[in-house]
């Protein structure tokens, strides 16, 4: 089906103004209007009947399906969610979900009285992303970076793990290797793309044995950290894709004796509150601006999407940070002090 953008195109007006020709005509000009529908005949493009806006915005609940481990920067973010939606005479319900407990989060997508749905940390496949498009509900992704069939908010994972990349690289690691989980999530694949851009940027070696993919649980870590302890060459820094595979690996080192950030430095990516902890006192790349934004853009696209409107940006990516702590140092500091 034609989208908005495209006849927004042909017509030679903003996405902004067809949405007003499509939801609120009387607010545009006759010469306006008579040009974008004369694009919407052409093209043959189907909007969203009336009688289903008006549905959306009669039903009360809005559904966050959210991962059993989402991140805690993500978490973050449903206060503002809940507070936003209830100024609106709103209920959210948060449905917590196993990975891979694909029916119960389809049968969420099914429930009645759903005005919009956030997805958070769980997974686009193929069957969720039909899903999503099937049921005609407005939604947005939070914490993947693309989704087509509905808006997103990430972080730029993309550039969080070139940051990462290159903070190692500035501090004279030569030996820098990458683990993260499975690649038909956009934040591993965009953290993976930023990590092996700043490698050539610097013109650094590519060693595939050192990009590690793998299942987020703990035996699955665990292998792919002794994946690269036997190395011939070790390395001597990791970019993590996540926080909590950071902290887990962690744990790793101390189970072998290793010390960290001496023998061995992490970064991680999400600057969750507990990469923040005095216990782990974790070096990551986080938003540069609050938790608390994160929830305001995604129930502001969502809202937008409730009321029939295709924002022009449809998928908002936000800046990041580096933050450093205790577990990255200079390669060529000797052990026992940190600079």
């Amino acid at each position: 089906m034609v989208s908005t953008t495209e006849i927004a195109k042909y017509a030679g007006v903003s996405q902004t103004t067809v949405s007003r020709v499509l939801n609120k005509p009387d607010q545009v000009k006759k010469e306006t209007y008579d040009k974008v529908m004369a694009a919407i005949t052409e093209w043959g493009y189907s909007a969203e009947p009336k009688e289903k806006i008006e549905e959306l915005k009669a039903a009360k609940t809005i559904r966050i399906l959210a991962s059993a481990n989402d991140p805690i920067i993500y978490q973050g973010a449903m206060q503002e969610i809940v507070n936003s939606a209830a100024e609106q005479g709103m209920l959210v319900n948060i449905h917590v979900f196993a990975a891979g407990d694909k029916e119960a989060v389809y049968n969420e997508l099914a429930a009645q009285g759903t005005a919009g749905v956030i997805v958070s940390s769980v997974s686009i496949e193929e069957e969720l992303a039909e899903k999503l498009k099937q049921s005609r509900i407005p939604s947005v992704l939070l914490n993947e970076g693309y989704s087509e069939h509905g808006y997103s908010v990430s972080l730029d994972y993309s550039e969080a793990g070139y940051l990462a990349a290159s903070h190692f690289i500035d501090s004279g690691h030569q030996e820098i290797a990458w683990i993260g989980g499975p690649l038909d999530s956009e934040m591993n694949k965009d953290s993976l793309l930023g990590f092996v851009h700043a490698l050539q940027a610097n013109n650094h070696k590519i060693r595939k044995k050192r990009l590690v993919v793998t299942k987020q649980d703990k035996v699955s870590l665990y292998a792919a950290f002794e994946s690269l302890m036997v190395l011939k060459k070790k390395p001597t820094a990791i970019v993590a894709a996540s926080d909590n595979i950071a902290i887990q690996l962690m744990e790793f080192l101390q189970i072998a004796g290793i010390e960290a950030p001496q023998d061995l430095s992490i970064i991680g990516i999400g600057n969750s509150e507990e990469a923040g902890h005095p216990y782990n006192e974790l070096t990551s790349v986080g938003i540069s601006a609050t938790n608390e934004e994160l929830g305001k853009d995604a129930i502001s696209l969502l809202f937008q999407g409730m009321d029939g409107e295709d924002p022009e940006l449809r998928h908002i990516k936000k800046k990041v940070v580096l933050v450093d702590r205790q577990t990255t140092m200079p390669l060529l500091v000797k052990k026992g002090s940190k600079s």
